[in-house]
């Protein structure tokens, strides 16, 4: 059973459902939607994760006068 949050995204360990804006570090793992399974190196089941985005800025809007 493995129970990555908090965690750096792992492609071969984890199958990311969703990404986030965050102010988290980029690729961590901010949630688990369903626990993964390994048996001893080999993964039987990845664990369902939400992935943390960095933010995207906004331009502020130009008023034409």
């Amino acid at each position: 059973e493995e129970s990555p949050e908090g965690q750096k995204f792992d492609p071969t360990k984890h199958q990311s459902i969703a990404a986030l804006e965050s102010d988290a570090p980029v690729n961590s793992i901010m949630g688990v939607m369903q626990k993964g399974y390994m048996l001893h190196d080999r993964v039987l089941r990845p664990a369902l994760v939400t992935v943390a985005k960095a933010r995207t800025v906004a331009e502020p809007e130009s008023s034409a006068t």
